[in-house]
């Protein structure tokens, strides 16, 4: 009897075939996704398309007007700070009256304010509607990671953070586009003189439409509604809530990287389009194409996390994914050229975002359900916090034409993050899975 060679009894696998077996997984796990995941992923996507508008066109409208960088640092520096400050009481508001009806109010208060600033953009009104904003979003933010966590297994939590994140971020990118085209489309409509601020005051306007029209979902989600589990799935998807009183040192470690990334994204994020407009010189219909390609790119990113995550864990997607981004920070902060800093700034966007659903299905994943919009509200007090700063100093930068100083801050503290997120979380995730197959193997004894 010969013996069979054990390198015999192996054959390659196509690469055609592991994709489509990969996107049939994650298709039947769209598939799965509750009612009112759907409904959380339509408000999201309608509320996205709002801010594209906004990210695009605002800044500029308020530059028109006459106001300084440093008073567009001032306002963002108080949104942000607002947001901070708020997180910690919306997410005990939120564990009250429950997440759907955080974000209702969440919602109604961004619509309020949008239209507000946008139809009397008086200083005092644009700083109280920042304050307000930020209030807004803060709700927001606390309760829909806890809300889409409930409403969907772990079976295919990654794939509904992923796809949710991907489609807003997909509609970001038409309404990128549309921003910079749009109010050349008025003036020309009108017979008004092309980049004036009346063309720009109407079609910021158009936000508030899509704005309003992503509460409506809201009202038909059953909160209380619990989705149907695989038992099989689960052991191998879901990982173990950390234990009540590790709750706060897990807490503390994800503020701790997500100050260092709130910090380092306050000095360039909010000032990307004045960034191009004013030191490029680029067009607005220019600016809104550039950020609507980051938009799509980083859709296209965090529809593949997922895939990736399950191949490799949650942890490494999420550091793979930074560390490869910082190069990229680095080209714009060095190479003097307009072609270079957009392909850099749409790779850097692209894999700096990829790996953030995986990351919060991470972060809900370790925390037990009643402590989840507290944990919300951490980071999202950690993130916005140091974000209110830095956003007041990239403004007197750029108003002395110092428009790459920015980027060297972001780099250093987004590299800073990449670190202590390697050296918190690198065996968590391993750790965490054994002692879940262990229990579940210890259940099944006992049954």
């Amino acid at each position: 009897m010969h013996a069979i060679c054990p390198l015999q009894q192996v054959e390659e696998i196509p690469v055609s075939a592991i994709f489509r077996a990969e996107a049939t997984g994650y298709w039947l796990r769209i598939r799965q996704f509750t009612p009112n995941v759907r409904k959380l992923i339509l408000s999201n996507v309608t509320r996205a398309f709002a801010w594209g508008i906004t990210s695009t066109i605002l800044n500029i409208y308020l530059l028109i007007l006459g106001y300084s960088n440093a008073f567009l640092g001032v306002l963002m520096s108080l949104n942000a700070f607002s947001m901070a400050i708020s997180s910690i009481a919306a997410g005990t508001y939120a564990s009250r009256v429950g997440p759907k009806y955080s974000i209702i109010v969440g919602l109604l208060t961004s619509a309020i304010c949008g239209f507000t600033r946008v139809v009397f953009p008086f200083p005092d009104v644009l700083m109280i509607t920042a304050v307000l904003a930020g209030l807004g979003a803060a709700l927001i933010n606390v309760s829909y990671g806890p809300l889409m966590t409930r409403s969907c297994t772990a079976y295919e939590r990654t794939h509904a953070f992923g796809t949710s994140h991907s489609l807003t971020i997909l509609s970001s990118f038409f309404s990128n586009t549309l921003a910079g085209f749009l109010p050349g489309v008025i003036a020309l409509f009108l017979g008004i003189p092309f980049g004036s601020a009346l063309a720009l005051q109407l079609a910021l306007l158009a936000h508030v439409i899509p704005l309003a029209l992503s509460i409506i979902p809201m009202f038909t989600i059953h909160e209380l509604e619990a989705p149907a589990s695989n038992p099989m799935n689960e052991i191998q998807s879901e990982l173990t809530p950390v234990q009540r009183n590790a709750v706060r040192k897990i807490a503390l470690k994800f503020g701790i990287v997500n100050l260092l990334i709130g910090l380092g994204a306050g000095f360039v994020i909010p000032y990307l389009s004045i960034f191009f407009w004013e030191f490029y010189n680029l067009p607005l219909p220019i600016i809104g194409l550039v950020q609507g390609l980051g938009s799509l790119s980083v859709a296209i990113g965090t529809f593949l996390s997922p895939v990736l995550s399950t191949r490799i864990g949650k942890v490494k997607t999420v550091l793979f994914s930074q560390a490869l981004s910082l190069p990229f920070l680095l080209f714009i902060a060095t190479i003097i050229n307009p072609y270079i800093a957009i392909a850099s700034y749409v790779l850097r966007v692209v894999l700096m975002n990829a790996g953030g659903p995986v990351d919060r299905t991470l972060r809900m994943e370790l925390t037990p359900e009643h402590w989840r919009p507290n944990m919300e509200a951490v980071t999202s007090f950690a993130w916005n916090f140091p974000w209110a700063f830095s956003t007041l100093v990239t403004g007197p930068l750029f108003d002395l034409e110092l428009y790459l100083v920015p980027f060297w801050f972001t780099l250093t503290s987004y590299s800073a993050a990449t670190v202590f997120y390697a050296a918190f979380f690198w065996k968590i995730e391993e750790s965490q899975r054994k002692f879940t197959v262990n229990r579940n193997k210890n259940d099944m004894g006992q049954e």
